[in-house]
């Protein structure tokens, strides 16, 4: 599969009206085209709550070709357009092991880390095989879920990877800073602490912020 990251940025005051036009028209019309709406994020903190963030998933490039009109309008007059000042898009592909779909009420959070790294591309599969073996596993414990780790389509010099990792609320996120302060079993947080001290040696750069995540009435 591929997906889309698309970034918007909608008119002050619109967003409650593209919520429910995103609810109870795009997503279940994405689900009925056999697309994979995976989640749909407005800032908290680092970003606005007019800053907006939608991932989708497709099989493959005709397919999210297909998708477009059902995602960003059909016409300079339709919504979302009317409540939109302006949005980009681009092309990720996922690692191996995340997303895993379907994605469960159950895996759903209210809260997600929106996180970007930018690292040599050889070294993607050794990245995410820390990030699924090592970091995880302690997170997962306290009950984290990363939705998906995914690289840029384009293989560039650095490469950006991105990660949403999902928590219940803000306190959650930053107690997942030291998993051995929550109870995390001991093995778990020394895997825990032997990755992200690998992954950190690999990082060029890094951004994060804190996005509220929003989900339909719908599997």
């Amino acid at each position: 599969m591929i997906y889309e990251e698309r970034h918007i940025r909608v008119q002050p005051g619109a967003f409650d009206e593209y919520r429910r036009w995103a609810h109870s028209q795009m997503w279940p019309n994405l689900v009925a085209a056999g697309h994979v709406p995976l989640c749909l994020l407005s800032g908290l903190i680092g970003l606005s709550a007019q800053d907006v963030v939608l991932f989708t998933g497709f099989s493959g490039y005709e397919a999210w070709q297909a998708a477009q009109p059902l995602i960003a309008g059909d016409g300079p007059a339709t919504a979302p357009r009317a409540w939109i000042e302006r949005e980009t898009a681009r092309l990720l592909l996922p690692s191996e092991t995340r997303p895993d779909l379907p994605v469960a009420p159950s895996k759903r959070r209210a809260v997600y880390g929106l996180r970007r790294w930018w690292i040599d591309p050889e070294n993607w599969p050794e990245y995410n095989r820390l990030s699924v073996e090592g970091v995880w596993p302690a997170l997962d414990h306290m009950g984290h879920y990363s939705l998906g780790q995914f690289r840029h389509a384009a293989t560039t010099s650095p490469l950006e990877i991105v990660n949403i990792a999902g928590y219940d609320d803000p306190a959650m996120w930053q107690a997942t800073r030291d998993p051995a302060t929550a109870g995390v079993p001991d093995d778990l947080v020394a895997k825990f602490r032997t990755a992200i001290r690998t992954r950190r040696a690999m990082v060029r750069e890094s951004y994060v912020c804190l996005m509220a995540a929003h989900w339909p009435d719908i599997a």
